[in-house]
């Protein structure tokens, strides 16, 4: 039987593999090529970042926005968002924090949200009755939108919440567009924090 094999290993027309130099290489097989990078691989990725905070939100909600100094491309985006509580409160109840991103093209606009052309006004279906929220409409150039959610009991204990979200949103802005950040809450009072990093390559 091991004869028989050996015979077949040296007669037959299976290729296994051939060591050279210390490495295995295939039979009969062409080098294999290194990937090839997209031109945007190489172009080299700028960061830049910050934060801010909201002390003692009740209720409210605040934004901060920045004008965009030449034409990009936003190419990646880490945001990290928390929420925790101040004091104890007198009474058990809920807290959220809505986080949002948003490009004002061409200069920050009046309208905290700015509506899209390019769908209609949400509409609800409700044969239940039920208390239902939402936006009055769908907002152009959205590309984060994050919700905190805890309760918060009377003792305060483990009542904070956080999230950290990472995206890849290859979003073309120009010069003279905003980034308008924005957090806004409703429930128990507290402190929250976002802290955004940006990887851009400019155009």
């Amino acid at each position: 039987m091991a004869s028989d094999r050996r015979q077949f290993l040296r007669e037959g027309g299976i290729a296994l593999g051939a060591v050279t130099g210390g490495s295995i290489t295939a039979e009969g097989l062409a080098p294999r090529q290194p990937p090839q990078l997209a031109t945007h691989d190489l172009e080299p990725l700028q960061q830049a970042g910050f934060g801010w905070e909201i002390s003692d939100i009740n209720n409210n909600g605040a934004d901060v926005l920045f004008e965009v100094a030449r034409d990009m491309t936003l190419r990646s985006l880490a945001v990290d968002v928390a929420y925790m509580i101040t004091a104890a409160p007198l009474l058990a109840g809920f807290a959220e924090v809505l986080c949002r991103i948003f490009v004002a093209r061409g200069g920050p606009s009046a309208q905290a949200s700015p509506a899209s052309g390019l769908f209609g006004n949400l509409q609800v279906r409700n044969p239940n009755g039920l208390r239902v929220g939402f936006d009055p409409n769908v907002i152009q150039d959205l590309f984060y939108q994050v919700i905190l959610k805890t309760w918060v009991p009377v003792d305060g204990t483990a009542s904070a919440a956080s999230r950290n979200v990472r995206l890849e949103p290859l979003l073309s802005l120009s010069a003279g567009d905003f980034l308008i950040f924005h957090m806004d809450h409703l429930g128990v009072p507290g402190d929250v924090e976002m802290q955004v990093v940006l990887g851009c390559l400019p155009r």
